[in-house]
């Protein structure tokens, strides 16, 4: 069973895999205190998420079974004082061999007053895993703003295809096509500067 949700409201849920069952959610400009728990072998969960104003989000995933997968996603654009708050908490029984979790947090920040934290945590009580989580922060590509330049694009046209661009690729790979697109569709109209 798969089950994929789009979120562009706040959202405190907690939630239960069973074996082979698959929760993919798509989270846009939304608060999240979310708890999973892959209870059965096969359970996958994937956790993806854009925030272009700031937000405060709380991702827990317990692994309670072996041959589980998590994946947490997150990407920030933030100007003026927004803030971005990302906690994610990736735990691994005992008994549960071959695990494969990541989490990567990436944020662009526009202006000197923004800010980014990411705590990623890692809990693992197992040898025989894949965990891994990676965080970056930063403003844009000056090389890549004055390659685009050079080619002839004017600053806020370059600027705006370097956002839109780091933008989508948080959803290239969420299963639900309509979302992807509503997420590009999105991101590339009246969002960005």
């Amino acid at each position: 069973m798969n089950t994929l949700l789009h979120i562009s409201e706040n959202i405190s849920q907690k939630f239960s895999l069973a074996e082979n069952e698959r929760l993919c959610i798509l989270s846009f400009n939304s608060q999240s205190d979310i708890s999973v728990e892959l209870c059965g072998e096969g359970a996958v969960f994937e956790f993806r998420s854009l925030s272009l104003f700031g937000t405060e989000q709380k991702i827990h995933v317990m692994h309670k079974a072996q041959n589980t997968k998590s994946f947490l996603f997150a990407r920030h654009i933030l100007s003026d004082n927004s803030k971005a708050i990302f906690n994610g908490i990736i735990e691994v029984g005992r008994h549960c061999a071959n695990i494969n979790s990541r989490q990567l947090v990436n944020s662009i920040l526009l202006s000197p007053s923004a800010k980014a934290i990411s705590k990623p945590e890692l809990k693992i009580y197992c040898d025989e895993v894949e965990c891994s989580h990676g965080s970056t922060c930063g403003g844009l590509d000056e090389d890549a703003l004055f390659f685009l330049q050079s080619r002839g694009i004017d600053s806020k046209a370059a600027e705006k295809i370097l956002l839109h661009a780091f933008a989508t690729e948080l959803a290239k790979e969420h299963p639900d096509e309509k979302q992807r697109e509503k997420l590009t569709k999105t991101s590339a109209f009246g969002f960005f500067r």
